[in-house]
């Protein structure tokens, strides 16, 4: 932890520079040895967060450009999306979560406001894994095959007896997605919870995140799947269209 905070106050240091810094003012500026201050450069500009020019001079890389431009666009799409959240879980009383993809988890951006609550259900802020949540099962079918591969090759870990953990069997799964445009998870996180998903697009068709609707498997299930996934394809096409998408004339809605 303390490398990982040296590091830290490095790049916030970087940050404070206007122009490209020497090694020896950065290490008199973080009051580290240089040697220290050397290593821990050396990391992030291995990592792409440092940049260093032909006068051995160090600043900030745009690889930290890129992770603050993915700040923005999560608090933008957050803002994006509120309202289609609360409108979507007083529709249908279930609990609604605005994912986005995070390393091999989902990332829960946001939850839309209902009066019921389902302790098993993430809230904002929380990661869960791919291949057992219909959000993280969404994003998994939209990622190219050398993702697919590494997530499925790093093991698939059972949580109930419904999680999918077979390679072949998943692949078959996310297949299914990617035709009918939405994943359902029926108890293969957390007994007794269920949950539809499907993907939010923007203007480029790219995939930027998941819109799910969980609810309590009795309310829940294939029987009145219909009843959660009709509002659900239609917030999550409003959401896009905010976002840039334009749908095709004729094309199924659960495409989204």
């Amino acid at each position: 932890m303390q490398s990982v905070a040296r590091a830290a106050h490095l790049l916030k240091a970087l940050g404070r520079f206007s122009r490209p810094t020497s090694l020896s003012d950065l290490a008199r500026r973080v009051e580290l040895s240089k040697p220290a201050t050397y290593n821990l450069l050396k990391t992030l500009e291995v990592e792409g967060l440092v940049s260093k020019d032909a006068d051995a001079r160090y600043q900030l890389s745009w690889g930290i450009y890129e992770l603050g431009s993915a700040v923005v666009r999560s608090i933008e799409l957050t803002k994006l999306s509120r309202f289609h959240l609360d409108r979507l879980a007083t529709e249908t009383n279930a609990a609604v979560l605005l994912g986005i993809l995070d390393d091999d988890n989902v990332l829960y951006l946001d939850r839309g406001q209902t009066s019921s609550t389902f302790g098993m259900v993430a809230n904002s802020g929380r990661r869960s894994s791919l291949h057992a949540t219909a959000s993280g099962k969404v994003l998994l079918a939209n990622q190219a095959e050398d993702y697919v591969h590494g997530y499925i090759s790093r093991g698939l870990k059972a949580y109930t007896s419904n999680t999918i953990t077979d390679y072949e069997t998943l692949r078959e799964e996310l297949g299914k997605i990617a035709r009918r445009g939405y994943a359902t998870c029926w108890e293969e996180r957390e007994v007794g919870l269920s949950s539809l998903s499907v993907a939010l697009r923007n203007y480029s068709g790219s995939v930027q995140a998941s819109l799910t609707v969980a609810a309590p498997s009795n309310r829940l299930n294939t029987r009145n799947l219909s009843r959660f996934l009709v509002p659900l394809q239609r917030e999550a096409e409003a959401i896009s269209v905010k976002l840039g998408w334009t749908p095709h004339d004729g094309s199924d809605e659960s495409g989204v």
